[in-house]
């Protein structure tokens, strides 16, 4: 086995951990106006670290090929290199992969647009960079919550909207 190999192989490996933490699927998000966040269902391992480790394992392995291909007379060089380089790699996601938590999307009111049932889904529809989104809702209130009602967000970190009728002050 060869150097070179695993350099390869961590530049491999880097990519596969990327595609299965999601690290793939946000990048495209960033560049798209997500509205909802995907639900997070990983583990405690592949949520913060494994897309961190994604990113240093895929700057080491690449800065590995490259300087290996070069055939230094020292292996060291390549290796120090490729190591170095998975170390800034890992700060440099520490850095931009903050936890976007609800971020994306900062809701307090919206209008039912479809009854919602208690224990059951409805809809919502509210506005955002100057359009209207319609997002499934579910609500907290053991009542129905009829069409056209405003209602308040609670929970807007994953698919299905958190709801509950206002409360009166």
């Amino acid at each position: 086995m060869t150097w070179t190999f695993l350099y390869a192989a961590a530049l491999v490996f880097g990519l596969a951990l990327a595609a299965v933490t999601g690290l793939i699927r946000d990048l495209r998000c960033l560049a798209h106006n997500v509205v909802v966040p995907h639900a997070d269902q990983r583990s405690a391992f592949l949520g913060p670290l494994g897309p961190r480790l994604a990113v240093a394992l895929v700057f080491g392995g690449a800065v590995g090929l490259f300087a290996g291909a070069r055939r230094a007379a020292d292996p060291r060089t390549p290796l120090l290199l490729a190591l170095a380089a998975g170390l800034a790699g890992f700060l440099l996601a520490v850095m931009l992969l903050r936890s976007r938590r609800s971020a994306s999307l900062r809701v307090e009111r919206a209008t039912v647009v479809r009854d919602i049932l208690p224990g059951g889904y409805g809809q919502i529809r509210f506005e955002r960079a100057g359009g209207s989104v319609v997002l499934a809702a579910q609500s907290v209130d053991q009542a129905v919550i009829p069409a056209g009602c405003e209602v308040e967000v609670l929970d807007c970190t994953r698919s299905v909207v958190t709801v509950r009728r206002p409360t009166a002050a």
